[in-house]
């Protein structure tokens, strides 16, 4: 009893450290005492969303104030991707990481309601199996979170006619001076009208790589 209560009487930033080591068992912890519930809740980083969590967002949001990245590939529909946006534009976040693949094209309405909260979108930018891809898509990204650092692209079933990566004059830098990271899924295509845009250092350094790296540069 008595080494029980020396244990919970670690300090909190002791308890953090050892169970940040398996968050794989955060759901058991929390259930041990309200204290374990406090720092397990503070310790989750990112959110999977699906059908059955959208009408709890608010809580969950309240929940976990430290997430960093979301997962809204798990639910069906534009208009409940469009409510998710919603209510993520009500509350203050730090999300760095946002994965929104498995949709018809990018949600633009959703980021325009929500870009103020994600403003701090820096990490990386997941919009995988898409059904199109087109160049406005790309600034429209790089227009609204122009720190991101990669870009996951790969498995769109169309971007569209070669006239729709013609550069205008407007548009010849890719507007994303942190990306270091691409992925274009072996699409030769687009990945050579992606790296005629002139800041041509991480295209450079992906030319040599295309082949052999599968399309990720």
């Amino acid at each position: 009893m008595a080494a029980t209560e020396t244990c919970l009487d670690l300090p909190e930033e002791l308890w953090e450290h050892i169970l940040n080591c398996d968050n794989n068992t955060f759901k058991s912890l929390s259930m041990v005492s309200k204290q374990f519930l406090s720092i397990t809740n503070r310790l989750r980083f990112s959110l999977k969303i699906i059908d059955q969590t959208i009408p709890f967002i608010p809580n969950l949001f309240q929940r976990f104030p430290n997430l960093t990245s979301l997962d809204l590939t798990y639910f069906s529909g534009v208009s409940t991707l469009q409510a998710i946006f919603t209510e993520i534009s009500t509350f203050p976040s730090n999300i760095k990481s946002l994965n929104v693949s498995h949709r018809i094209a990018i949600p633009q309405n959703g980021f325009r309601d929500s870009s103020q909260r994600l403003q701090n979108l820096s990490k990386s930018f997941n919009c995988t199996i898409m059904t199109a891809i087109f160049k406005t898509d790309i600034l429209f990204i790089a227009d609204r979170f122009p720190l991101l650092e990669e870009l996951n692209l790969d498995y769109h079933y169309y971007h569209g006619t070669k006239n729709n990566f013609v550069l205008n004059i407007d548009d010849q830098y890719l507007p994303l001076p942190k990306l270091r990271k691409i992925n274009l899924s072996c699409d030769l295509d687009l990945f050579h009208r992606i790296c005629a845009w002139k800041n041509s250092e991480l295209a450079a350094r992906g030319v040599g790589k295309m082949e052999k790296m599968g399309g990720v540069f």
